[in-house]
């Protein structure tokens, strides 16, 4: 069968976007890149008995592969490595509404000043198929860090056992028809750097790494769920760094509406409390009582990623 290459660039003008993605020459080729678990890729294509997916093997190499997922028509997410591209997904003619998303990476990768995030490098599609974007439902921004990632959730074992597609974040997502982009990293705080040279929230918010600054698209709404990782932090400190970074988060995004999360751990949430009454397009959700299960008593794991985004779906349908 006789295919075409699609490029970064072709990518981006044939495919809807969720997420934080540029264009980054990654050893001496243009690849069309990322540094956050969640991020998308939504087209629709027609009359192709094939996809073909190219991602450098791009992580650290002395960690795990990182890993992607594709969904077809919305039935269950299958899992590529990215030591072993380009996968070939098989088709039939008709039209499918097929989804890609970044699910795993791992701490050692640097992806913030390393370029050691996801790199893909083309889609090959038959000669003959049609690749249209899929028009975009309800943008949402989720701002966070390994738990809104997806890290963690089936055990123990980097980029393997996370799964951002079958997270919180995503779990909610298909409940609501959500469009969501994320800005997440592992082990980030408001105040604490990340893993793989990340910084902390206040310098990661508008950069995908060091060298990429980043402008949001329209969002109808920001959820933020972060703050576990500065639990070391002194609370008097903390109480200062919350409303100065939403107000960091209202100057970019033009104040739309935000819902601040406590963390599931409950760290800091008088704070979180006290602070939403400050600002005017902020509504708060409790997390107490939703009972979740977890991998390490921190990261919630497969069931309690599923309470988690029922909670957080339930309680989004009610706000306005």
């Amino acid at each position: 069968m006789i295919t075409k290459q699609l490029t970064p660039q072709q990518i981006i003008n044939q495919t809807s976007l969720v997420g934080r993605w540029t264009i980054k020459s990654v050893h001496q080729t243009d690849t069309l890149y990322s540094t956050n678990l969640g991020s998308t890729i939504k087209f629709n294509l027609v009359n192709s008995t094939q996809l073909g997916v190219d991602f450098f093997n791009n992580g650290n190499p002395f960690g795990p592969s990182q890993t992607i997922a594709v969904r077809i028509d919305q039935q269950q997410w299958q899992r590529f490595m990215t030591n072993q591209m380009p996968a070939i997904i098989n088709l039939s003619r008709d039209r499918h509404t097929i989804e890609l998303m970044l699910v795993g990476n791992s701490d050692l990768d640097g992806v913030w000043t390393e370029k050691q995030g996801f790199a893909l490098k083309s889609f090959a599609i038959d000669q003959s198929a049609t690749i249209t974007p899929t028009p975009l439902a309800r943008p949402v921004t989720f701002i966070g860090d390994s738990i809104t990632s997806g890290c963690w959730i089936n055990g123990h074992h980097a980029s393997f056992d996370y799964a951002a597609e079958a997270n919180y974040v995503s779990i909610c997502a298909d409940q609501l028809n959500l469009d969501a982009g994320r800005i997440s990293y592992s082990a980030a705080g408001i105040l604490k750097p990340g893993t793989g040279g990340v910084p902390n929230a206040f310098d990661f918010l508008d950069h995908i790494d060091a060298t990429s600054p980043w402008q949001p698209p329209a969002t109808a709404a920001i959820v933020i769920n972060i703050g576990v990782n500065d639990r070391r932090f002194d609370r008097s400190v903390f109480a200062q760094a919350l409303p100065a970074f939403i107000q960091q988060v209202n100057q970019l995004f033009f104040a739309a509406p935000i819902k601040l999360m406590i963390p599931f751990s409950q760290t800091f949430a008088p704070i979180f409390r006290t602070t939403a009454t400050k600002f005017n397009n902020i509504q708060l959700i409790e997390t107490k009582n939703w009972h979740l299960s977890y991998t390490d008593g921190l990261h919630p794991d497969a069931k309690g990623s599923q309470i988690a985004g029922n909670e957080l779906a339930r309680v989004l349908r009610t706000l306005t």
